[in-house]
């Protein structure tokens, strides 16, 4: 039996290494802090220009743009096994019935088995923890006292760990095409009127100083779009062979599909569909189905705080990924295989991705009773151009002018200020002509 930490350390850094598709790509490890706190640092993608400077003056001060720094702390995830006799003493899986084995000779085995399994749980929560940043761009931890709780989702302590300010802004509403009557992606019919909505992502990233150059989507999502008759001519055809795709290594579960080119700008397209049981033993998506992320590999990262024990007659403190431990109780005839872990995957930049949902939309769809585009012109309505529509500062402000052109429906919620200064420039062009808002 192995009971040195350090030693059960290099060998699970020694196991197979399970891929983790949103975890590897956009959150890599990074540092592992000697602390229960780690520390994150996050900068928005700024673009202040540099000013002229009268040269006697040497230079001018600059304050830096949207930076953030603070110690949060880690989440503590612990898997643990009890191994008895009497699991010793059963035949494993595989073993011929006359195998003559002991359960001496199964013990290595069946904590290898432990070490294994609980791995592997421990980097299905890391993977979970990276979708939900992208999704939420916070995590909801709820921590629970024994696996019962866990399993019943009672009783548990939350910690909430947000990498926004005041709002989510990562989120991208997809707005409606008049004319179409389609029930699928917010009516949207053809390749055109997507590839439109998916430049219109891109551009809003662009204007971040971010350079989006993956597209991940769910299943649902791709089916949609390999359906448009006229989609493939979007596709990069260098990168592409009749017949095949130049492959990137992927996990199970996530597929890549080419490089996509819209308007100019390349993408790499990646189908995942991959699933994970959760506590109460319901299988779950990792990313809820219609959902469409514009990212860039490394845009985050993953630190780490330390686990501490206690070993022997003293305290015991590591700093790594993973901890695993066995701990063996004489008087109960058991063993406990535990392992540990404290990740924080953090973005470098908290307005650094899009993320999006086809079944949410802006403004509902055309065929409703409460489209926008069946609207009446308002005679009495005074008109912005569309210079004037994008120089308004808030998100009120923009409110308040759909409100007077007609758009009772429009709140503050329904999207970030350039989606909603979007959305008022496709009413107006719908309900009153695109002339005025020249």
């Amino acid at each position: 039996m192995v009971k040195n930490t350090y030693v059960l350390i290099d060998t699970l850094k020694k196991i197979y290494p399970v891929s983790q598709f949103f975890k590897d790509r956009y959150f890599p490890d990074g540092k592992t802090f000697y602390s229960e706190k780690a520390l994150i640092e996050m900068k928005k993608g700024g673009r202040t220009i540099a000013p002229y400077v009268v040269p006697v003056v040497g230079g001018i001060a600059m304050t830096t743009e949207g930076y953030r720094a603070e110690q949060v702390e880690a989440p503590f995830i612990a898997p643990k096994f009890t191994i008895t006799a009497a699991d010793l003493e059963k035949k494993a899986f595989g073993e011929s019935a006359e195998s003559g084995r002991t359960p001496e000779d199964r013990e290595n085995e069946v904590e290898a088995e432990k070490l294994e399994e609980g791995r592997n749980m421990i980097l299905r929560r890391h993977e979970e923890m990276a979708t939900e940043v992208i999704t939420t761009g916070k995590l909801t931890m709820k921590h629970f006292a024994t696996a019962e709780d866990a399993a019943n989702g009672t009783k548990g302590q939350v910690k909430l760990l947000q990498f926004y300010e005041n709002e989510f802004n990562n989120v991208y509403l997809f707005q409606t095409v008049p004319g179409n009557t389609g029930t699928t992606f917010a009516g949207l019919d053809d390749a055109e009127a997507w590839m439109g909505q998916l430049f219109d992502m891109a551009t809003v990233l662009r204007k971040r100083g971010v350079k989006a150059t993956d597209l991940v989507m769910t299943g649902d999502v791709a089916k949609l779009l390999y359906t448009k008759k006229d989609f493939l001519k979007f596709f990069d055809f260098r990168r592409v062979e009749i017949g095949n795709v130049n492959p990137v290594a992927t996990p199970e579960g996530v597929d890549n599909i080419g490089t996509l080119n819209i308007s100019g700008i390349l993408f790499n397209v990646f189908v995942y569909d991959d699933q994970f049981v959760d506590l109460d033993g319901t299988t779950k998506e990792f990313l809820p189905a219609g959902t469409i992320a514009m990212l860039a590999p490394g845009m985050g990262t993953t630190v780490y705080g330390q686990v501490t024990f206690l070993e022997g007659d003293n305290f015991r403190s590591y700093a790594e990924k993973i901890v695993p431990r066995v701990v063996g109780n004489e008087i109960d005839s058991i063993k406990e295989v535990q392992l540990f872990s404290r990740p924080v995957p953090y973005p470098k930049d908290q307005e650094g991705w899009l993320v999006a949902n086809i079944y949410t939309t802006l403004v509902g769809k055309d065929d409703s009773e409460d489209s926008v585009t069946d609207d009446e012109p308002d005679p009495d309505a005074t008109l912005k151009t569309e210079a004037e529509i994008n120089a308004i500062t808030s998100k009120e402000a923009v409110v308040a002018y759909g409100t007077s052109i007609g758009m009772d429906k429009l709140t503050t919620d329904d999207g970030t200020l350039a989606e909603l200064k979007a959305a008022v420039i496709a009413y107006q062009k719908d309900v009153y002509g695109e002339d005025t808002l020249a």
